[in-house]
Order: C-alpha cells, then structure tokens, then sequence
C-alpha cells in the first residue's frame, strides 16, 4: 500500500508528535508498504526531498505566527503553502493510496482533509495527539473541535485516532460521534529504547555522590509541565531524604524564572538543569535515573510516560487525564493532586524509600506493560489494522 504520513514537524525537531510520526512511517515501511512523508523544513535539515529509514521525505519551508502568550495553539498555526501546492503532485507521483495527518491542529492537516474531501478522495486519517488545554486555549481548543472536527474531520475521515482514551471522552463531549473515534496510544521503540544495565550517564553531574538516588523530568519548561511545584517539593523531600539529585531535561518559557525559584529556595546542590542531551543518548539518561517524576497540570498521553516505562523507572506523576491509563496508585507508580507540590513531595518521599525488592517488583511490571501495550511494533499493527478496517 502507497501511503502518505502529512505531519506538520518531524524529526530532527523533537517532540511527541514529531516521534509518532517517524515511527509511524519507519514501521509502516517495515511492513512492506511505500511511505512517504510531508513535513516542514527545520534546523539543518534544510533538503527538500531525502530517503530516510527506509520511507521517502518532503520538506517545505514553513511560516512561523507570533507567539501571544496564553494561548499554545497559536504555535500550531504554521502555515507551509508550496506544501498544499505540491500535494495533489505527490499524491499522483507515488499513487498515493491512503492519507495519514498527525496533529489535528496544524493546517497542513486540515486543509489536507478538505483537500481530500473535494479532489483526492483516498482514504485519510487523523491522530489527535497532545494534551488537554485550559482556560483560553482550552476555550480555543473547543472551537476549533466544534468547527473544525466536527464538521471537517468527523465527516470526511475514516477514523479519528486518539493517543488516550481522555482525549476521545473529550471529543464525544463535544459531540463527535464515537464510532469515529479510536484509542492507540504513543509508544517506543523497544528495539532501541531500553534499560541500558549499569548506565552511569548522570554520574558526571553527581561530583563523586553516585550513591545518590536520581529523579529525572523531561518536557518543556512551562506552564501546562508544572516543573514549579516539583522545585516547590524539593525542601521537603530532602528534609526527609537528603541522598537524591533531581535532573530537570528541557527548554521553554519559564526557564530563567525555574532557575530563579531554585536559587530562591536554596536547593542549587540538589538541582540540575539540562538543556538538550542527543537522541541517541536518551535511553542511557534514563536507565542511569531512579524515578521519572510528570508533575502536569493538564496532559493527553506523554511520550515520556512510555519513555520511562520501557527502561523500568518508578514513576510519580500527575493524576490529570491520559496518566492514569499507565499508572495505578501503588501498583506501577504514584499519582499526585496536579498543583499539590505537598502532595508531591510526599509522594517523592514514597518513592525514594521502596525497599530492593519493591524497586525490582514495580521496575520489572513497567518494562512488560511497556512491552504489552506501547511497543511499537505493537501501535503499528493496531494503525494498520484501522486503516482495513475502515477503509
């Protein structure tokens, strides 16, 4: 089958839908099948077409909104035309069998589905991935599910493919019909993502305590991440447990004001914040960590959830929508009250006192849960057998 993936970003940028993407054309073209992708232009990655992992890759220049603070969709809202002007020519030339968007948001995506409804006519799909938004964006989000969803995607695509079953109750509240609407959830590449034994990655930012238990945060640095309260945890726990290092990955807006709340709070010596560390490195920097701590406010499905489940990670994290259909309080992990950084810390607390035999108990379920339910070659066969189903 000749398919078409339109993902608005895409490797090397990074980020859950950018790794949904790729994977979603890497295994499709495992199976057998001709993948082509349609993407933006990012970083140096300035080629227009290229091969890559076995499917093949468009790349047009995109054009960026400005940011208005408050409201993330308008980071979506990047507009690629020569793009739509080259599609219906790659449609043709590969003989294009199916169409797959990944992100409803992005325009690339929807104007594609509109495109598709008057002339190309194929079978198309969209993932909604992401999380869940409040206040203005999340007012925002729900017009555009009601317009654009509702009228556009319910009524011209095959399946609407949710990472959570959050997200597809949300759609059914604003009244997208749910025979529609089907649940697969991000996941990873087990063939590349796992518990590296004896991974020492952190030990150079310990200055000789490799002894000392380490939590990890990965994510953006902003408001919906919730990276504040986990700073705000941060004296309590070590009045109660003083042997941990907390490592926070990420970039975002609120960076200079988190590292400001660490001085503020005087916990530099147990606080580290790490700005990018390569792709290929990631696997190491979680099996050498303990905990893997989410403290969102809002969320749909993260990535880093998967991430820290296929290496066997004990796993504190917010109880807010997608979470918890990974994570059951003291069975796999520890849900906190979002915004409770009390909560949080005690929850911390928890998780660095397990004993070895507790540690091993929850560390080896996570690795099969990983292996059972978010294993890529797993998602993979559940896309494909949508797409017969549906088409």
């Amino acid at each position: 089958m000749n398919i078409l993936i339109i993902s608005q970003v895409f490797p090397p940028k990074r980020g859950g839908v950018q790794t949904a993407a790729y994977n979603t054309a890497k295994f499709l073209s495992k199976m057998g099948n001709s993948v082509v992708v349609l993407t933006c232009k990012w970083g140096k990655e300035q080629r227009s077409k290229h091969k890559m992992d076995g499917f093949f890759v468009y790349r047009y220049k995109q054009y960026n909104p400005p940011e208005i603070k408050g409201i993330t969709q308008i980071s979506s809202l990047r507009f690629m035309p020569k793009a739509i002007w080259k599609l219906p020519h790659i449609i043709k030339k590969h003989k294009i069998d199916l169409i797959h968007a990944e992100g409803r948001l992005f325009p690339i995506s929807w104007v594609s589905a509109i495109l598709n409804m008057l002339i190309f006519k194929r079978p198309m799909f969209v993932s909604v991935q992401g999380r869940l938004e409040v206040g203005i964006s999340g007012v925002i989000e729900n017009i555009f599910d009601k317009i654009i969803t509702k009228h556009i995607y319910e009524k011209n695509l095959k399946k609407i493919i949710c990472v959570s079953d959050s997200l597809k109750k949300r759609l059914i509240s604003l009244g997208i019909k749910e025979e529609i609407l089907k649940t697969i959830p991000n996941g990873v590449d087990i063939s590349e993502f796992y518990r590296r034994k004896d991974s020492r990655f952190l030990d150079k930012y310990l200055n000789g305590r490799n002894d000392f238990k380490r939590v990890i945060f990965v994510g953006r640095l902003d408001y919906q991440k919730g990276v504040e309260y986990l700073i705000r945890a941060i004296p309590m726990v070590v009045a109660e447990y003083q042997e941990v290092h907390f490592f926070i990955l990420g970039n975002g807006n609120l960076e200079i004001m988190l590292k400001n709340l660490v001085n503020d709070l005087h916990i530099q010596d147990y606080v580290t914040f790490l700005n990018f560390i390569p792709l290929e490195k990631m696997p190491d920097f979680y099996s050498s960590a303990d905990i893997f701590c989410l403290p969102s406010i809002h969320e749909g499905f993260p990535l880093s959830i998967a991430e820290s489940l296929s290496v066997g990670l004990i796993i504190v994290a917010s109880k807010t929508e997608g979470i918890p259909e990974a994570i059951s309080e003291n069975k796999n992990g520890f849900l906190v009250n979002p915004r409770d950084y009390k909560h949080l810390s005690s929850k911390l607390v928890k998780a660095l006192t397990l004993d070895d035999s507790e540690i091993n108990k929850i560390s080896n379920k996570n690795i099969r849960l990983s292996r059972k339910r978010y294993s890529w070659e797993k998602i993979i066969k559940n896309i494909y057998q949508t797409y017969f189903e549906s088409a």
